[in-house]
């Protein structure tokens, strides 16, 4: 399964990886020298696994063709 992954505090593009493992995508043509960043996840309790990991999330779908599933990750200071 793939998900575009973010961090809250940066919003839907960064310069960095939100996470560990992330796979820089497109460069965001309005902000140059940032980039979408997509998750692979193998398997439902992989997915489960990494939430865990960074203590919560945000998941929403995209719509029906347009890109892939999101999972925002909080920050600390955001709970």
């Amino acid at each position: 399964m793939r998900f575009q992954v973010i961090r809250s505090s940066e919003g839907s593009v960064s310069a960095t990886p939100p996470v560990p493992g992330a796979v820089r995508g497109p460069e965001a043509p309005a902000f140059p020298g940032e980039y979408v960043w997509f998750l692979d996840v193998a398997d439902l309790d992989a997915l489960v696994r990494l939430l865990d990991e960074h203590g919560g999330f945000v998941l929403w779908s995209a719509d029906e063709g347009e890109g892939h599933p999101v999972i925002e990750i909080p920050d600390d200071e955001d709970e």
